[in-house]
């Protein structure tokens, strides 16, 4: 642009190609989303794919305005009013003289070429539109990548267990309700004798019956209690037959007991079987 006339004279061949591709970059993405809107997968995005289309739209008709008001200015030059020939080459300052290597056109305007640092109005209108061109550049590859990820979004599959054949009354019976216990293969009758009042140096006799409940013979193994003043008669050598029945006689020593309440135990069991166990109680006051 010159000082001294105002006028700027750009080619016009540089200019309309700018706009030429520019307006191609717009052609292009518009047709992008024109495409993009039937299959969006939402309807905010194909809101925002005819709103974009329409920021488009309207971008392309600035360029063809742009491009209409450079042509009628590219061909007419309006000349500087404050402009004297006198100064042509005059000291005033501001003043360009016009060096002979710059011809003088019909209308009697001086053609310049632009100067470098300072941008025309045209100039700084296509950078904006190029600015303009950019942004939306950015969205329409954001719109374009969220589409692409919402399409590959699955649904969480629900994988449904089989109904239970088992009512939870069952379940819970089952495992609150213990196993039975196995069956003793001896009995002893009676389980507990009560020898009554025994004075210190008698002796007082009681029996016990012992029978073999179980299908195998059974070798009878009477322990020892704890009190020193019992004793037992029975052959443990002798195996009892299956259903038999044998007498086993417990004597308490009153000599050898000591004064009060007597309370005693003694363990019947057999190696022949696990479950062939238990128990002869004996209670006796001794005086």
């Amino acid at each position: 642009m010159s000082d001294d006339f105002g006028t700027v004279s750009v080619k016009r061949g540089d200019r309309a190609r700018e706009i030429e591709v520019l307006r191609q970059h717009y052609r292009t993405h518009r047709e992008t989303l024109v495409r993009m809107v039937p299959d969006a997968p939402t309807e905010q995005l194909a809101g925002e794919y005819q709103r974009l289309v329409a920021s488009i739209d309207a971008s392309l008709r600035k360029l063809d305005e742009l491009e209409g008001k450079g042509t009628a200015s590219g061909t007419v030059a309006v000349p500087n009013p404050s402009y004297n020939e006198t100064q042509r080459m005059g000291t005033a300052p501001g003043n360009r003289p016009l060096v002979s290597s710059e011809p003088v056109t019909d209308h009697g305007i001086a053609n310049y070429d632009v100067p470098t640092d300072r941008p025309s109005n045209n100039g700084s209108r296509m950078l904006l539109m190029m600015l303009i061109a950019v942004a939306v550049l950015g969205v329409i590859g954001w719109l374009i990548w969220r589409a692409s990820s919402d399409k590959k979004a699955t649904t969480p599959q629900v994988i449904e267990q089989p109904p239970s054949t088992t009512s939870p009354d069952t379940v819970s019976t089952a495992a609150v309700t213990p196993a039975p216990a196995a069956a003793a293969s001896i009995h002893i009758a009676p389980e507990v004798a009560d020898y009554g009042t025994i004075r210190k140096g008698t002796r007082a006799v009681r029996q016990f019956e012992i029978t073999n409940l179980s299908s195998t013979p059974l070798t009878i193994t009477v322990a020892r209690s704890t009190c020193r003043c019992l004793y037992y008669e029975y052959d443990t050598k002798v195996k009892l037959a299956p259903k038999a029945k044998e007498a086993l006689t417990v004597t308490v020593d009153g000599a050898r007991a000591k004064a009060g309440a007597l309370n005693e135990s003694i363990a019947v069991s057999s190696k022949d079987d696990p479950n062939a166990t238990g128990t002869i109680g004996v209670r006796a006051v001794i005086k």
